[in-house]
């Protein structure tokens, strides 16, 4: 439960085994990238000056930018989305692939896989739309089948056009409007869903303006099959009697792909992960810097997998040089990425972490911090027996959704929060009266409830000062860690307030008002000039890098900003009591509208829609007023969230972009 340590990994080999380590590395899938040129102009690239790295280091006073040349893969695929189309298959990328095959032997095995699958997808592809274009035929024919005329009659008229085809409602209307501007012979033949189908006959003479008239109403065309001959009732027949044969072929046809698919999926996958590799490899020698004789590659990799990974890539390249080096070893301005270690009860909440920001690497991890805290704070605002449990299957549902695991599983967790303390209120679906409360009615205990919230808040933001003060000295940041308004001083200004309010309060003066005034003065006062007490601890010069002037005014209104912040963050903590009211308070309204219905089935109705209002509308706002209170009371005072996420290179772009 907390940030996984990382080391710098520095690779050297001969170029002649550039292909083979990267193809290594991409298969391994737990590396992020740095770029090695990068790296050794900044002089963050070092190995250990030893006889057999002498090579390598005399070679690197020539380093140069790989320039990758790069082939198109596009051609491969855009065959492999054909076969996959064909196949009726999802493409998978695979990382258990034999290394040593080349792309050149996929290629090959590809364009022969294409030469089998291409002629009955081909066929199929023709076969289907047949059968499109002869059920077209058959919904054209319908409507004269029980006209007695010759088709082929129709087409034969010298002086006459015909038109079959449909309008709509309204343009019907239009059509019968204006019957007697048209110079043709308008028949209804039928009617349908699309609208009314009509036999138009006009003289040749005139098909110009038919068509312009017809045009302007829209009018669908419905084309005959031209290779049928007879009456429509025997046309329709003969249709018929084609489709049964066509829709057999197309059978016989996907039976023939099915085969297919199950002889050739894994190789079309694997086929598929080749060309992917090559593509990404190319990607990765972006990355990589050469000289004469050598290549040069650097990235983060978690601590735990070192030995691991310099095993693997050793026994790709005998030759490789793989140096490994501390976070402390680095330079400070190199900033290692951040790779979240949490439990699986509290890994879910890493995504709001996120939200906020990547936690910063040499931070503590606030993951178990504001999972806990916001499991309290929801269940205290949301609290009932009969609501979580609907939020808990709700989770439980939305979870199995990939895309939207993550926040089911938020889901499922802040439901269950809910029905613990739907038991500590004794509420179900918003009732009181079935079930005894283990701790408190919120209605009938508002003081209690509201003091009982701020204390909380207390509670956590002291936790936060000590989380702040425990990042400041860990990262070696003594200024504010000691003397700011999150460190010790901030922290101990905090206490005296507190103890100040608290005796008004209480109206009992356990340390006179005058003594923690004066301590108070002198905490502010040790704030604003944190600088130079900073630098006489450590005997060091005061530099003040905006002006001594600027930054004193600077400072007074930080003191004011601080006094005022640690008041409004301690008060914002009564929102969490406010909510526990409001919940209650809100279905009391809904059973006040219930009783007043004076109908059991509309009052039954009424209080099934004010609960799935208060789970819908309510949850949403408690959500939201939980994000809030973590966010702007308690992570201001302790989380940056300024790191890089650890984003290995992956074989799967896509996968490697969801992370």
């Amino acid at each position: 439960m907390a940030v996984e340590k990382m080391q710098m990994m520095n690779l050297v080999a001969p170029l002649d085994d550039m292909h083979d380590l990267l193809q290594e590395i991409v298969l391994i899938e737990k590396i992020h990238i740095k770029n090695a040129v990068k790296e050794i102009q900044d002089s963050n690239f070092t190995l250990a000056v030893l006889e057999e790295h002498l090579d390598s280091i005399a070679d690197m006073g020539t380093i140069v930018k790989y320039k990758a040349n790069k082939s198109s893969y596009k051609i491969y695929q855009d065959k492999l989305s054909y076969l996959a189309n064909a196949l009726d298959m999802i493409l998978e990328p695979k990382t258990d692939l034999d290394r040593k095959r080349d792309i050149e032997d996929a290629v090959a095995e590809l364009d022969s896989i294409t030469r089998k699958v291409a002629p009955i997808q081909d066929k199929l592809t023709e076969r289907e739309e047949t059968l499109h274009r002869y059920e077209d035929f058959l919904e054209s024919i319908e409507y004269l089948k029980d006209i007695n005329i010759d088709v082929c009659a129709l087409s034969r008229m010298k002086h006459f056009n015909y038109h079959i085809g449909t309008l709509t409602k309204d343009k019907r209307l239009k059509l019968r409007n204006n019957y007697e501007n048209i110079s043709a012979i308008v028949l209804h033949i039928g009617s349908s869903v699309d609208g009314e189908a009509y036999l138009i006959f006009s003289p040749a003479q005139l098909e110009y303006e038919a068509e312009r008239i017809l045009k302007s109403l829209n009018f669908k065309e419905i084309p005959l099959p031209a290779e049928f001959e007879g009456v429509p009732s025997e046309i329709y027949q003969k249709i018929q009697d084609v489709i049964m044969d066509v829709k057999l072929d197309i059978e016989d046809l996907k039976s023939q792909i099915m085969q297919l698919k199950k002889d050739y999926e894994d190789r079309v996958d694997r086929i598929y992960s080749r060309v992917l590799l090559e593509e990404r490899i190319e990607n990765l020698k972006d990355h990589a810097a050469i000289s004469e004789h050598f290549f040069y590659f650097s990235g983060w990799i978690p601590e735990v997998e070192t030995e691991k990974i310099k095993q693997k890539l050793e026994e790709v390249c005998s030759r490789v040089i793989v140096v490994f080096s501390e976070v402390d070893e680095v330079p400070k301005r190199v900033v290692p990425p951040t790779k979240l270690k949490n439990s699986w009860i509290l890994k879910p909440f890493e995504l709001l972490v996120n939200l906020y920001g990547v936690p910063n690497y040499k931070e503590l991890d606030p993951t178990i911090f504001l999972g806990l805290t916001y499991l309290i704070l929801f269940g205290a605002m949301f609290g009932d027996v009969g609501q979580g449990a609907i939020l808990f299957l709700a989770g439980w549902m939305i979870r199995k959704k990939e895309s939207l695991k993550t926040p089911g599983e938020i889901m499922l967790r802040i439901g269950i929060s809910s029905v613990f303390f739907g038991f500590m209120y004794g509420s179900v679906f918003g009732f009181e009266e079935y079930l005894p409360a283990l701790l408190v009615h919120p209605i009938e205990n508002i003081d209690f409830v509201l003091y009982s919230s701020i204390v909380f808040g207390v509670v956590l933001l002291l936790i936060s000062f000590g989380i702040s003060i425990s990042n400041m000295l860990k990262i070696k940041e003594y200024e504010q860690g000691v003397f700011g308004r999150n460190g010790i001083v901030g922290l101990l200004f905090y206490v005296v307030l507190l103890v100040g309010v608290l005796e008004l309060v209480l109206s009992d003066k356990i340390i006179p008002i005058s003594m923690l005034i004066i301590v108070g003065i002198i905490l502010l006062a040790m704030m604003l000039f944190k600088k130079p007490l900073t630098a006489l601890l450590f005997r060091q010069p005061a530099v003040y890098h905006e002006g001594k002037k600027e930054y004193y005014i600077e400072g007074g209104f930080d003191l004011v900003e601080t006094l005022l912040s640690l008041l409004s963050n301690t008060i914002s903590f009564i929102r969490v009591g406010a909510f526990a009211l409001n919940h209650v308070g809100l279905f009391l309204a809904f059973t006040t509208m219930a009783n007043l219905s004076n109908n059991r089935a509309i009052g039954a109705v009424i209080l099934i829609a004010g609960n799935i209002i208060i789970i819908g509308l309510e949850g949403l706002i408690v959500f939201i007023q939980g994000l809030r209170l973590e966010y702007y009371e308690l992570f201001s005072k302790y989380y940056t969230g300024d790191g890089i996420a650890y984003s290995p290179f992956k074989l799967n772009l896509e996968t490697e972009e969801r992370k």
